[in-house]
């Protein structure tokens, strides 16, 4: 496809090999937006990205209008680096936002409430300075100054104050004085020169990045009154850092081991991903991964010994082990030592009948007493998290009940979707602690052919202990293979746990909650591995 003298597909392909070929669907040129399926997204656009679709569509007609034809190239390689270079992935995209807003916490001085939009702006924008460095600093210097160049002189009369400092932070990066912006007022040369300075050391490697990027909001913020000046200043959206294509929990996953319970969920939330709920959930899923017990499967030691791969026969080997007829199909004669062949043999590797996998019972005290979930790390919640996740990576079913006093509860029937038991763990009560007999004796008596395990996590502050000491011991009762555990949070041994030990369950005192998770996975571990 040509237009005004000038290969379309030449231009792609220039754009692709510069970027290193990024594993996106080959950008598609739109040459008469108003009747595309996306024309309201082209609207007024220079392009845009489609999740669903993993593809970037360029407006060619506003890209000729506003830019020049002789830019379109720079436009490709400015939208294929965010996938090539920065951000690249979800994972970097969602750190370097969790980095701008807590630096944009640290500075904020104008009254204004700090979200994780204005972050995102942020990363965005620290993201276009990244790659349009990159390649104005590997060979594409006069095309990233002709860009902006047209880009300065398309937005006419809106330029901001925060455009300005953008391109006189270019001209820092690209070692081009005056090339863009010219003269500008002392202090913002100075700030564009030290952060300059700042960002070109070592600017390409993403271990960096969240200490440069926090260092850019120590500037960024004096030159922006509205968020949505950064994100004008910018040449066109990218997807990279878009939820839509992929679920808020992919999105999300392993995060939780890198940062805090608060900024997790204030993440979440504030990019619109999830409740607070959901966010709790992913929380505590993320940091349980790390202990639960998966599928292996148990091989017995004894079995028939079997032929493995096919050896050398020589005169020093027993006779009784030269296969004969082997030797004869694969070498049409026997020649000793040379095509004479016996058998390695191994013993054959059996998988022994598993014993049927005992469902759970998580039964967690969510009483004053205990740490709330949603205000910091709970080692109860999350040792139920462990057990519950355990259970259902070997198809056993897993019911709850949360507890506090006579009037508050909540109880999950034994279900083998476990998201659903994941959802109640996080749930907390606070007030006295009044163990949940009537849905305790409810939930042990449904199916009583399946073994059970019953995993009782509190402090044992109990009221009622006699009486649940009672119906814990007639629960083991009701099937052979019924068995329980007490997990003492925060205490030594003592006279309650004595009683429901008396009736037949294993009680773990745990003096330091954060052993608490590593012994309850240790018994997940006994129970299914």
């Amino acid at each position: 496809m040509r237009i005004l003298g000038v290969e379309l597909g030449e231009v792609l392909e220039r754009a692709r090999a510069f970027c290193g070929y990024p594993r996106i669907m080959d950008p598609e040129f739109v040459l008469n937006p108003a009747s595309h399926p996306h024309a309201a997204k082209l609207h007024d656009q220079y392009g845009f990205w489609e999740p669903s679709e993993n593809r970037i569509y360029i407006n060619v007609p506003e890209v000729l209008e506003k830019l020049g034809i002789q830019n379109l190239e720079g436009v490709l390689v400015y939208q294929l680096l965010h996938y090539a270079l920065a951000p690249f992935d979800m994972r970097t995209a969602l750190r370097l936002t969790a980095s701008a807003k807590l630096a944009l916490e640290e500075v904020k001085d104008r009254g204004r409430p700090v979200t994780f939009q204005e972050a995102m702006s942020i990363q965005r924008l620290f993201c276009d300075m990244v790659n349009v460095t990159y390649a104005a600093r590997n060979g594409m210097r006069e095309q990233m100054i002709s860009l902006y160049r047209a880009l300065d002189r398309a937005k006419g009369w809106k330029q901001t104050r925060m455009w300005k400092f953008l391109l006189c932070c270019f001209e820092e990066m690209w070692e081009a004085p005056e090339a863009l912006i010219g003269r500008v007022p002392g202090e913002m040369r100075e700030d564009a020169r030290r952060l300059a300075s700042r960002v070109l050391d070592r600017p390409f490697a993403a271990a960096g990045w969240e200490q440069k990027v926090r260092f850019l909001v120590g500037y960024l913020h004096k030159y922006y009154e509205d968020p949505a000046e950064m994100d004008e200043s910018r040449l066109m959206d990218h997807g990279i850092d878009e939820l839509r294509s992929r679920s808020p929990e992919e999105a999300f996953r392993s995060l939780a081991l890198e940062m805090g319970m608060q900024d997790f969920k204030e993440l979440v939330g504030g990019l619109g991903a999830g409740t607070e709920t959901q966010a709790l959930v992913w929380y505590y899923r993320d940091l349980s991964r790390r202990y639960e017990v998966r599928f292996q499967p148990v091989r017995s030691e004894a079995g028939e010994e079997v032929p493995h791969a096919p050896l050398a026969w020589g005169m020093a080997d027993p006779f009784e082990r030269l296969d004969l007829p082997y030797t004869l199909y694969t070498a049409g004669k026997a020649v000793p030592t040379l095509t004479t062949k016996q058998w390695e043999k191994v013993r054959m590797e059996v998988v022994t009948r598993r014993r049927t996998p005992p469902d759970v019972i998580i039964i967690l005290d969510a009483s004053g007493s205990m740490t709330n979930p949603a205000s910091e790390v709970a080692n109860a919640v999350l040792a139920g998290f462990v057990m519950a996740r355990s259970a259902g990576n070997l198809g056993a079913k897993v019911g709850l009940v949360v507890y506090s006093d006579q009037q508050r509860s909540l109880v999950v029937e034994p279900v083998w979707d476990i998201r659903r038991v994941e959802e109640g763990l996080v749930t907390y009560y606070g007030g006295g602690t009044v163990f949940p007999v009537r849905e305790f004796r409810y939930l042990a008596s449904l199916e009583p052919h399946r073994p059970k395990h019953f995993c009782l996590i509190s402090d044992t502050e109990i009221t009622n202990i006699a009486e649940a000491s009672e119906h814990l011991g007639e629960a083991l009762q009701m099937h052979p293979e019924n068995s329980g555990s007490v997990f003492l949070i925060d205490q030594a041994y003592n006279e309650k746990a004595e009683l429901i030990r008396q009736v037949g369950y294993d009680v773990f005192p745990v003096s330091r909650g954060e052993d608490l998770v590593r012994i309850v996975a240790g018994k997940a571990q006994e129970l299914y591995a």
